[in-house]
């Protein structure tokens, strides 16, 4: 018995004969990646920089009152919150250190003594003196006289001239408007006040002023009064500045208590006028009539 040979299969093999061969492999396909990892390098940055905020936000607000709630063990006093931390007040200059508030000088008896005010300079005085005044003495202290019942008098000079007085020497005195100028002139570059304790000047209104670096009270003429301790505490309390003599403000028996530059103290009564009109328009009295007595303290 005979087998025949299969018949021939004519379908050709896929890859027999093919001058290619068979195809290349497909490549594996990537990993899936996340919302991070889809990001770019800008994106990756500005989420890592967002992190780090909040962590340094968060650990801000934590640690404070971490902090605080352990340094109050023990003792139960915790550290205030930075919101009810009062600050110095930005208007005010920071020093550092908290200055002491100034008080009144004092001597060692106890009295106080008030600043010596600074007078108002008229118009034909002049610029201000250009000193600060003396310290008073204490009322307290007990005055030694000088001289009493002393007769001056204070004259008006014609034109721009000024007429003085200076109660320590005692003295009077009449300046040129030149010799006038550079007197005030010295005492400004100086500190030291003029030596006039009283002027006198413009004979229009007739001016009659204190200077600067004195203390004055206008007394009223009833004051009994003749002790230099009286005067003197009238005068630290001061009150008088100038007076314009054309309105003839200052009557006759006007006592005015007077602290000099020199801490001295002068009792001064106007007792009485020569020329002038006291009717008139403009016709201030040409000399002032005076009654002088000076303290100086004791001790």
């Amino acid at each position: 018995m005979s087998t025949a040979p299969p018949p021939p299969n004519n379908t050709p093999h896929p890859y027999l004969g093919s001058p290619v061969g068979p195809p290349p492999p497909q490549p594996p396909q990537p990993p899936r990646r996340g919302w991070y990892g889809s990001l770019s390098e800008g994106g990756k940055v500005t989420v890592i920089g967002a992190v780090i905020v909040g962590v340094s936000t968060l650990a801000a607000a934590i640690l404070p009152s971490l902090l605080s709630s352990g340094d109050g063990k023990g003792t139960g006093d915790a550290k205030p919150p930075a919101a009810q931390i009062t600050t110095q007040d930005p208007t005010r200059e920071s020093t550092g250190t908290q200055e002491p508030t100034p008080t009144e000088e004092s001597d060692p008896t106890g009295a106080t003594t008030s600043p010596t005010p600074t007078a108002t300079e008229t118009a034909t005085g002049g610029a201000t003196d250009g000193a600060t005044g003396a310290t008073a003495p204490p009322a307290s202290r007990t005055y030694a006289v000088v001289y009493q019942d002393q007769a001056m008098s204070l004259g008006l000079p014609r034109g721009d001239d000024v007429g003085s007085i200076d109660f320590d020497v005692p003295a009077t005195r009449r300046y040129s408007d030149e010799e006038w100028t550079a007197e005030k002139e010295k005492a400004e570059q100086s500190g030291v006040p003029v030596v006039a304790d009283l002027t006198y000047a413009d004979t229009s209104y007739g001016y009659l002023a204190l200077r600067n670096g004195r203390n004055a009270a206008q007394l009223q003429p009833t004051d009994p009064s003749e002790k230099g301790e009286d005067c003197a505490r009238s005068a630290q309390v001061g009150g008088f500045t100038e007076a314009v003599m054309d309105d003839w403000t200052l009557p006759a028996q006007t006592v005015l208590c007077i602290l000099t530059d020199q801490g001295n103290v002068a009792r001064v009564t106007i007792t009485g006028f020569i020329g002038g009109k006291k009717d008139g328009l403009t016709e201030p009295p040409t000399q002032i009539s005076l009654k002088v007595t000076l303290w100086k303290p004791e001790g």
